[in-house]
């Protein structure tokens, strides 16, 4: 290739970062021209051109990380954006595209030659995207389809379908802790959900959450 492909690299832990970035400067093609620990450290340590390509460690630690994604993207608008460390969760998959754009997922067994594929295929224009969730983009497509047909399509609302689901047993009443039952996930993690949800709706409680998506006529999914 013509000009090395500029990559930034954003994960928390600073042994695989660091060990990730001098695995591919080996790369001829390839030039590491960021390593930083979180998004939030984009605003002061972005000074350079912005790289071609960004991996952003996939996180649920964060209280509104596909809002920093997104943040990510109006910083830097031209960049593409492969996402790391993705647990295998439809859910999660699908948000990577439908939420954060991103033009390709890695998961957490992903090898090196894995990563410099994804790198080299996005940059020449094209999304990464196994065939299992090729599948899962197909099956979107046709459930919003009928949704349409049926006059049922709602604007989206930017959560997640796990988000819409724990908005949905909110809506029926159910605490923190039932929630997590029925859905067989820890009760912090509920909470996580939920402050996302907030933060997305730019609403200060539960029940504004739920009274939002009605009066936008957003629908909640019943399972």
């Amino acid at each position: 290739m013509d000009a090395h492909i500029k990559v930034a690299v954003i994960h928390h832990h600073r042994l695989f970062r660091e060990s990730l970035g001098i695995a591919l400067n080996q790369d001829p093609d390839i030039s590491l021209c960021c390593q930083i620990s979180s998004l939030d450290e984009i605003p002061r340590q972005w000074d350079a051109p912005c790289p071609d390509i960004v991996l952003v460690e996939m996180s649920e630690r964060s209280r509104d990380f596909w809002g920093r994604v997104n943040n990510l993207r109006s910083k830097c608008p031209d960049c593409q954006i492969i996402m790391i460390d993705v647990p295998e969760c439809d859910e999660t998959v699908l948000a990577c595209i439908e939420v954060a754009g991103a033009m390709g997922y890695l998961t957490r067994d992903a090898s090196l030659d894995e990563v410099v594929y994804a790198i080299r295929s996005v940059m020449s224009g094209e999304a990464i995207c196994p065939p299992r969730v090729t599948g899962l983009l197909i099956s979107r497509v046709s459930e919003l389809s009928r949704q349409v047909d049926v006059g049922q399509f709602q604007p989206p609302s930017g959560l997640t379908r796990r988000e819409q689901t724990i908005v949905k047993a909110v809506e029926e009443g159910l605490s923190n802790k039932e929630i997590a039952i029925q859905l067989g996930i820890e009760v912090s993690t509920v909470k996580n959900h939920i402050h996302n949800i907030l933060d997305k709706l730019q609403v200060h409680d539960r029940q504004s959450a739920v009274r939002y998506l009605k009066e936008h006529g957003m629908s909640t999914p019943v399972h």
